[in-house]
């Protein structure tokens, strides 16, 4: 008899210890953790810059959006004004600057992103009154290092600037330099042999 009533008044237990907090413990399971990480707005370790552009920038010490990246020069950046500079934003869906864009498909053809940088050069001419003489490129931390390579290259080919791109040094905002030193550039005016003393 007294088994028969555990196997009733069981449940009814059960019942009753729900209706006082079943919800309690179960909000305490931990939350399923998605690929792409915590929301970036969420972040309160971003910069300025990544939270007016909405992307993450890598890690110039150990980012992959480069080959060799830690080796690039750079310089750190005390403050950065995005409205103030010529800038190209490269996600792994487009590239975008000012308000011209290459998105998915077009982002895989070299003569459409010339056409993107050259046109949004010519919309930066035409508001700042001046000629941009340098292409600030920000990078999300998760391109590939292919794509920002071909970037890179068209962007050196697009005008006449120095090709710059944004970086992090752990909470520091640093500027590498893409551009080819000086000595690896082509020479325009062939170098003629200087006479020598005899």
């Amino acid at each position: 008899m007294r088994l028969a009533h555990l196997k009733f008044v069981a449940p009814l237990l059960a019942l009753t210890a729900c209706a006082k907090g079943c919800e309690g413990p179960a909000s305490e399971l931990p939350h399923a953790v998605s690929d792409a990480g915590p929301s970036r707005a969420d972040d309160p370790n971003r910069l300025p810059i990544e939270r007016v552009l909405d992307l993450q920038l890598a890690d110039r010490r150990g980012g992959t959006i480069l080959p060799a990246m830690q080796m690039l020069p750079y310089r750190r950046l005390l403050s950065f004004e995005a409205d103030k500079n010529f800038i190209a934003r490269l996600d792994e869906h487009s590239l975008r600057a000012l308000e011209r864009e290459a998105r998915e498909e077009r982002l895989q053809d070299d003569d459409a992103i010339v056409a993107v940088l050259r046109m949004a050069a010519q919309d930066y001419r035409e508001r700042a009154g001046l000629e941009p003489n340098r292409l600030v490129l920000a990078v999300d931390a998760r391109v590939p290092s292919d794509l920002t390579s071909r970037i890179r290259r068209l962007a050196l080919k697009a005008g006449q600037w120095r090709v710059v791109a944004l970086a992090r040094d752990g909470e520091q905002l640093v500027e590498l330099s893409l551009s080819p030193p000086q000595e690896r550039r082509p020479v325009d005016v062939p170098v003629t042999a200087t006479p020598t003393a005899n």
